[in-house]
């Protein structure tokens, strides 16, 4: 009778405890997996995500008391128990078909029809400005020849509009793996998705499609017309658009619309050798010539006024004297938890990241954070890079972190302090090397306390400088991990790029290097004994800025004494003092 008991008592812990749900969304007709649809949970909180690519998805709830509502464009929504998934794995959604209104099928009798519907729409989203913050998930993965050559995932603060499209983005948490033996790092794919505008007429790095010009320009370059649409429903048409001219400079595609409401629910973009010579090689060695580039921009079906997911692919040719490969790459962006954001870090100077990969390496991640936070199970081409990765690759922010030396082309331009990884001269960029041309040219990007960097874009820095300054400050960050406990981090970093470092390159130099580090870091955890339970982030924030200004008096006082490293028993001396303190013996270590 006992046992019994237990076991009633098992079962109603189950279920009314939350309990990790699998399962993959799939299209009745065809049997096919539908990738990237919108999951609802309902329950005590209402909360979101989407299917991956294979159609997967992994939510919690409360299998006893919730229910879950599948959404996909082109099908009806569909809404089960969450107990059906204690017996079921796959979710099969019905097409939604009904033919168009006798309005919109006769309407390709009127020529002038499909312009007007698209500039109409062009029109009104032309006045949607108003932007929308919230949070974003990256995953950005290369290939050759279906080797892995870059896969690269991150959390990031958005903002967008419907006419601006994605405004900003902001790096939270990365991390990424890199193939050792193809030293291959994508081109500034965030930077030129925030700079492609949906409904605007502007100059930008990608070509230009019907959303950038005016009713004659759009009369002038593109044959428009309503396409048959089997899976359209009665209320939607597809409106397709195609260049008169196929030069190159404008995409052909097709918008899913309510025509009635003039509310566009996807957008499918594409070009075959785009021309832009905007998109080039970070090195001057190597020639990328653009061969496709396809794009799709899909509207969140639980609001169509806000973007749920741009899916971008790019097919380059990678050529240098010695080899010539085709380059796959594809960045795909999620974005959620609308008018929310992440604590964006904190800096006490301003830092000049040179690209995502910089900042991602400074930031550094935690698993606790990628726990909480991660929105739906990885893709089988996404493991199957990452598998790749750690047995022939770098992994970075996972389990492993990529020596410097490796990172041929992205060496970063910020170092974190570690008690186990001095600062070296292998870690200056060979200030003779030319600084190549990002996508940019010679566009300059500020970052720190209320800016940010784009991704891969290197470029000269316009940091403080002076006679050997070394310029170095602290990161402060926050998250919550998944018990709802807030986490503190803080890190001393180093800004490579906008340091002066004219001295010689002696091995008393770089002991003099290290014990400035060193002094920041000793102050840095100063700050951190500090900061006690029930602070704000802004009373931290005081407390680190406070800090920093006594490390940069003890940092003067240091060069003063030292005489800049020249002084030998000054910096014996002060060497004394840090391995008191740290445990580190400089001198000892630079042998």
């Amino acid at each position: 009778m006992k046992k019994v008991c237990f076991l009633l008592l098992f079962v109603c812990a189950v279920g009314w405890s939350q309990t990790k749900i699998e399962g993959v969304v799939v299209d009745k007709a065809t049997q096919e997996p539908l990738p990237f649809s919108t999951i609802t949970i309902f329950g005590e909180d209402t909360h979101h995500t989407i299917t991956n690519e294979d159609g997967k998805f992994a939510v919690d709830g409360h299998i006893q008391k919730d229910s879950m509502e599948v959404r996909h464009l082109g099908f009806k929504t569909k809404i089960v128990a969450l107990t059906y998934f204690t017996d079921e794995s796959k979710l099969f959604l019905e097409p939604d078909v009904s033919s168009l209104q006798e309005v919109v099928l006769t309407a390709g009798e009127d020529k002038e029809y499909p312009y007007r519907l698209l500039d109409n729409i062009v029109q009104k989203y032309r006045q949607q400005g108003e932007t929308t913050p919230s949070k974003a998930f990256l995953t950005l993965t290369s290939a050759v020849r279906g080797i892995p050559l870059e896969q690269i995932e991150g959390f990031y603060n958005s903002e967008q509009s419907l006419s601006g499209g994605i405004t900003d983005l902001k790096v939270k948490s990365g991390r990424f793996g890199l193939n050792k033996s193809f030293a291959f790092y994508s081109l500034d794919n965030t930077q030129i998705l925030s700079d492609f505008t949906f409904f605007e007429e502007t100059g930008q790095i990608l070509p230009d499609h019907p959303g950038n010009m005016d009713y004659n320009a759009l009369k002038r370059k593109y044959t428009v017309r309503i396409d048959d649409c089997s899976s359209c429903t009665q209320e939607e048409a597809s409106l397709s658009f195609t260049p008169k001219n196929p030069n190159g400079r404008l995409f052909y595609g097709k918008m899913i619309v309510d025509y009635e409401n003039l509310i566009v629910k996807k957008i499918e973009l594409g070009i075959k050798d785009p021309v832009t010579n905007a998109l080039t090689s970070i090195n001057e060695t190597v020639s990328l010539t653009p061969m496709e580039i396809g794009f799709n921009i899909v509207f969140n079906p639980l609001d169509y006024g806000k973007i749920q997911y741009l899916d971008f692919t790019f097919q380059m040719n990678y050529t240098t004297e010695s080899i010539s490969e085709i380059i796959n790459s594809r960045t795909f962006i999620y974005f959620y938890d609308y008018n929310k954001s992440f604590e964006e870090p904190y800096f006490t100077k301003d830092i000049s990241f040179s690209n995502d990969y910089d900042k991602i390496i400074a930031l550094q991640a935690s698993d606790d954070f990628w726990e909480t936070n991660y929105q739906y199970p990885k893709s089988f081409n996404d493991q199957r890079s990452l598998d790749y990765m750690k047995e022939k690759g770098y992994l970075i922010n996972y389990d492993s972190y990529i020596p410097i030396e490796d990172l041929a082309y992205a060496r970063p331009s910020v170092l974190s302090w570690q008690e186990d990884k001095r600062f070296e001269w292998d870690h200056l960029r060979d200030e003779t090397e030319d600084v190549p041309k990002g996508i940019q040219g010679d566009k300059e990007y500020k970052t720190g306390k209320d800016y940010d960097s784009p991704f891969q874009v290197l470029r000269k820095t316009s940091g403080p400088k002076g006679k050997n300054q070394i310029n170095i400050g602290y990161m402060l960050d926050m998250y919550w991990d998944m018990n709802g406990n807030r986490k503190i981090v803080g890190r001393t970093l180093m800004d490579i790029s906008s340091s002066e470092f004219h001295h010689e390159h002696t091995k008393n130099k770089l002991i003099y290097i290290n014990l400035l580090f060193d002094v920041y870091e000793i102050y840095r955890r100063l700050a951190n004994s500090r900061i006690k339970e029930g602070m704000t982030f802004d009373e931290m924030k005081i407390i680190y800025d406070e800090v920093y200004d006594g490390a940069n008096a003890e940092a003067k006082n240091m060069r003063k004494e030292t005489d800049h490293g020249d002084d030998l028993e000054a910096l014996r001396k002060w060497n004394g003092r840090i391995k008191s303190r740290l445990k580190i013996d400089n001198f000892a270590l630079m042998r």
